[in-house]
């Protein structure tokens, strides 16, 4: 995805901590005032007058004037001066802004609201915003006493923010009084935590034309992005892998890769955009069955690149009478900390299994690799059940390995492949740096699909399979 000469090379959602409050309060607003008491103080604050000018102004009796002037006396609104006229009381006086304005009368009003509040910035941030699974994202880490001292905190920030929560509409049942000003908040009664959960920040990486990243860009809905940003630095560098350009062109020449080694510079090894811009354009107009792209085969762009190349693949086997369901699907994972750190990832791997079937027929069968340690790895097996929910069922562990584990596949047999390379270059990029292509030439899936099966049903040692099996077995194993 390219704007502004910028370019996206990788997408990843963070998991900033966040809890959601109980909060009650106590707020101030402006309402107007019944249509004589209004307009007797409309009229007295223009002028001081009398009562007779008052009575025939509104065209009412002695007794009428009498009642609705001694009311307002009572009320403190109105007072008699020495000539016999009366005028506002100090208190009255406050009702207006500007002369001819509509008075307007403040009450303390209690209430209460759900909010929600992240525990780095506070910030409040819609509930519709928060799905409560700490999954397919990067957890980050905030100051211990945020969260232990939450309530006091979101206490004061409550107050602090208020107006700003108004204009955001979080508090829209507050503003029914009719009046031009806003509520103010006038004290907080009491703050109550309900639960944490995580605030879900879907974050692009992008490059310039030359291919060096540049500044992320900020948050909306935080009040602050540069805390976060710092968060984000820490998890960055403690992920932080070794340049990997070597085994990368390696791989290239294993799977007889020539094309996407002339995306980069030759002087700098850096990516040029520029360079996959032209060979999509020639890619679009020539027959090479070859869709070149940048970023996570997830995200939305490059997803539904493959699902149109896949498309009359599919037309053509539910037409057909025979059943693909021995026909394997194979979608193998990299060693890339940022792999799958999306909630576009389950989306997709959602279609990747639905798509595997009709009503009436199987159309192939559809497996993830996800990379384990060896056929006991039970930890890393029950991390990944835990990251892909009810998708677990169709997903084996391989030993990682695969190409130095840089490298991202899937491929449907005799008809379809994809390969996505995981690049590392922390020296100009923070994140690794996926960049693939698409292939329905029936040499180059062969070839694909010679590679896949060979490591596949070979061994690290004896009694020691890449292929571990699928994800429960290896759990019931320890």
């Amino acid at each position: 995805m390219m704007s502004d000469n910028k370019v996206t090379y990788q997408e990843v959602d963070f998991l900033l901590p966040a809890q959601r409050f109980n909060i009650q309060f106590s707020y101030v607003s402006q309402k107007g005032l019944p249509f004589i008491r209004e307009f007797v103080l409309r009229l007295v604050h223009v002028a001081p007058m009398s009562k007779a000018h008052i009575s025939t102004y509104f065209g009412l009796s002695r007794r009428e004037t009498e009642e609705a002037i001694s009311d307002l006396v009572l009320r403190g609104e109105l007072t008699l001066s020495p000539d016999g006229r009366l005028a506002l009381t100090d208190k009255s006086n406050g009702y207006f802004v500007e002369i001819g304005e509509t008075p307007q009368l403040s009450t303390v009003q209690d209430s209460g609201a759900t909010l929600s509040f992240d525990l780095a910035t506070f910030s409040c941030f819609s509930n519709q915003n928060v799905q409560d699974k700490w999954k397919t994202g990067i957890s980050l880490k905030v100051d211990d006493s945020n969260a232990s001292q939450s309530e006091k905190l979101v206490e004061k920030h409550f107050q602090q923010q208020f107006n700003q929560i108004l204009d955001k509409g979080y508090l829209s049942h507050l503003q029914v009084q009719g009046g031009k000003e806003q509520p103010s908040i006038y004290t907080v009664n009491s703050v109550n935590k309900l639960r944490q959960m995580p605030l879900r920040l879907t974050t692009e990486f992008k490059m310039d034309n030359d291919g060096k990243a540049v500044e992320r860009e900020d948050y909306e809905h935080l009040n602050s992005s540069e805390c976060v940003h710092e968060l984000m630095a820490i998890e960055i560098s403690r992920l932080l892998r070794p340049n990997n350009t070597m085994s990368i062109v390696k791989s290239m020449v294993s799977l007889n890769d020539e094309n996407t080694l002339k995306l980069f510079d030759s002087k700098t090894n850096q990516l040029n955009p520029a360079f996959i811009k032209d060979m999509q354009a020639l890619e679009e107009y020539s027959a090479s069955g070859r869709t070149t792209f940048l970023g996570p085969i997830y995200a939305k762009n490059n997803w539904e690149r493959l699902l149109r190349a896949l498309a009359p693949v599919l037309s053509q086997r539910i037409k057909d009478k025979a059943d693909h369901g021995g026909s394997h699907f194979i979608w193998i994972a990299p060693s890339d900390p940022y792999w799958s750190k999306s909630e576009r990832f389950i989306s997709s791997l959602s279609d990747f299994i639905h798509k595997s079937s009709t009503r009436d027929k199987r159309l192939y069968k559809p497996v993830l690799y996800v990379p384990v340690s060896d056929d006991v790895d039970s930890r890393a097996a029950r991390q990944w059940k835990h990251e892909l929910g009810p998708f677990h069922e169709h997903t084996k562990g391989l030993v990682e390995g695969l190409l130095d584990g840089n490298v991202e596949i899937l491929h449907l047999e005799d008809e379809l492949s994809v390969v996505i390379y995981h690049i590392s270059q922390s020296e100009t990029l923070p994140v690794t740096m996926p960049l693939g292509f698409i292939t329905t030439n029936k040499k180059s899936v062969k070839i694909i699909g010679a590679l896949i099966t060979e490591y596949l049903k070979s061994s690290s040692g004896f009694d020691k399979p890449h292929d571990c099996g699928f994800l429960s077995s290896i759990v019931e194993k320890c």
